[in-house]
């Protein structure tokens, strides 16, 4: 299993992040971008044409919204990229059209890479902290949990300084949420090779924080795998 779950940032502002992505592509085949968050937006399809322009590498765009069958496509790429927007929409079309299977399939049996930003970082953990309440114009709520497909055996928030509510917000989570959340800002990703993990950065401000019990501990950038288990024990 290779994920790379990004905090938060466009696509040039992720260079190294992007470059670690890229790198452990190991087989021929596009990157998949599926944007089903955004509701397939067309703005953000073009800036994911322009940014696999720019790295010299072939792309190719899964709409589910569209109709667009999945599983050829994501039987012939190489990895998968998952952009951001409404993570409970997500997960929830993708269980009704069998995608979620899909993707086991290409990430844990076959261990092609698979990554994303906000949305298509939480996807892959138990829970996340997630703003799907202001997607459904619940009024004066800013997140919610919301479950992931569970790979992961972690909470997960993105965004955590970009938006201003989202530090206290997963704090006052995981106060309740049973076992151990990261926090991730802008800038920078946490990246998960089997059971062990990094966390990553573009930004010298970026950066992670471990939460447990409402208590957040900040991780900086590092360079080694750590096991997933150190994360499970203060």
């Amino acid at each position: 299993m290779r994920i790379i779950a990004v905090g938060g940032g466009a696509w040039d502002n992720t260079v190294s992040i992007d470059d670690e992505f890229l790198g452990q592509i190991n087989q021929a085949g596009p990157v998949l971008f599926i944007p089903t968050a955004s509701s397939d937006n067309p703005d953000y399809i073009e800036r994911f044409e322009r940014w696999t322009a720019s790295r010299g590498v072939a792309g190719e765009v899964l709409r589910l919204h569209s109709g667009e069958e999945a599983a050829p496509k994501i039987v012939r790429a190489a990895a998968i990229y998952v952009g951001g927007g409404n993570t409970k929409m997500m997960i929830a079309l993708w269980k009704e059209l069998g995608v979620d299977r899909l993707l086991r399939t290409f990430a844990i049996d076959e261990g092609r890479p698979v990554g994303g930003v906000s949305a298509g970082a939480i996807c892959w953990f138990r829970v996340g902290n997630s703003d799907w309440p202001v997607y459904e114009g619940i009024p004066g709520v800013n997140t919610a949990p919301v479950a992931g497909l569970g790979w992961v055996d972690l909470a997960y928030c993105p965004h955590v300084h970009a938006e201003p509510f989202r530090y206290d917000e997963f704090n006052a989570m995981m106060a309740t949420e049973p076992g151990v959340g990261i926090g991730v800002t802008d800038g920078a990703a946490m990246q998960i090779v089997d059971d062990t993990y990094r966390i990553l950065a573009s930004t010298d401000e970026g950066h992670a924080y471990r939460v447990e019990a409402g208590v957040a501990v900040r991780i900086d950038p590092h360079a080694d795998f750590r096991p997933l288990s150190s994360l499970y024990t203060s």
